[in-house]
């Protein structure tokens, strides 16, 4: 494990100038439904994310991480409105407060660029608070990962309907691509904070066709605690993602849909060593601090749900 050094000076010459540190830049990854067991380094010995188990292995993971639930069945909008303002569930509950102090907005009155890509399920409004540029964004919960409908960056902050165009690649290649065009393009000495928020891997669940066969679902192990139905009403067992798979579920139907499952976040995985390429290409891989995390967990097969 690699050690933090520090240090210190033993002394400061009288009158001598002291350069004020450099402010790191922030990336920051977001992917949508990844579950806390998906990461190999973390413990899962079927799953293939060389470039997620580098960040383990040359970071600090929290492998405790937990969110506080939700009163919808969208639970990624209260979860990512949680994380942009700090503020807990029943704070949120109805959306983003006009008061609210975004991540993003605290980061530009202190003198960062905000560049916001990807998925944004919190509103236009919240979302032009935080950031003074972006592309590829995407005001929705989920869409055909191979066409989903995106807009450019609005100065005005408005992103009406009509200016809704479909990108034309697989949803985490698209985003990957708009990030790495902001760190080829990013000149000058203010830092940065760079959000990518995917939609992998949130159903459906289509991996581009390398990574589609990437699992065979014969050899994937069914979750320790797979029921083929939920033991009690929950109220929630007729919701959309409840009905990705039929009920009872059967083994093999459960196998198939994790298959897809990590073959999505494989590609994941691939796309974000793209990134972090283009991060050391561009010569700010030593002052960048690199964060990937996950909006919500999901069931897949375990106590014989399929959803959040």
């Amino acid at each position: 494990m690699k050690q933090l050094s520090w240090i210190l000076p033993l002394a400061v010459l009288p009158g001598a100038v002291q350069e004020p540190p450099r402010r790191p830049n922030f990336l920051f990854v977001f992917a949508d439904d990844q579950r806390f067991d998906t990461i190999g380094a973390l413990g899962n010995e079927e799953i293939r994310t060389p470039v997620l188990d580098s960040l383990v292995r040359d970071g600090t993971a929290f492998t405790r991480a937990y969110i506080m639930g939700s009163n919808q069945g969208a639970v990624c909008v209260p979860s990512r409105a949680m994380l942009h303002t700090g503020w807990n569930l029943f704070r949120v509950a109805k959306g983003i407060p006009e008061e609210a102090p975004l991540w993003g907005e605290v980061f530009r009155r202190n003198g960062y660029i905000t560049h916001g890509i990807g998925k944004w399920h919190n509103g236009p409004r919240s979302y032009a608070r935080s950031f003074e540029g972006g592309a590829e964004i995407f005001f929705g919960g989920m869409s055909d990962q191979n066409r989903v409908p995106v807009q450019d960056f609005d100065p005005s902050g408005q992103y009406p309907r009509s200016r809704r165009r479909i990108g034309e690649k697989f949803s985490t290649t698209l985003f990957t691509d708009a990030a790495v065009r902001f760190l080829e393009a990013h000149k000058g000495d203010r830092p940065f904070f760079l959000y990518v928020s995917l939609t992998a891997p949130h159903d459906p669940r289509t991996p581009p066709r390398e990574y589609a066969s990437l699992y065979d679902p014969g050899k994937i192990a069914l979750p320790p605690n797979f029921l083929p139905e939920h033991p009690f009403d929950n109220g929630e067992l007729q919701v959309r993602d409840e009905k990705l798979a039929a009920s009872p579920r059967t083994p093999e139907e459960i196998r198939r849909h994790i298959a897809d499952y990590y073959g999505m976040i494989s590609h994941l995985d691939a796309e974000l060593g793209r990134l972090l390429e283009a991060l050391k290409r561009t010569g700010r891989a030593g002052d960048t601090l690199v964060l990937f995390a996950g909006d919500n967990g999901l069931a897949v097969g375990r106590h014989g749900l399929m959803g959040k």
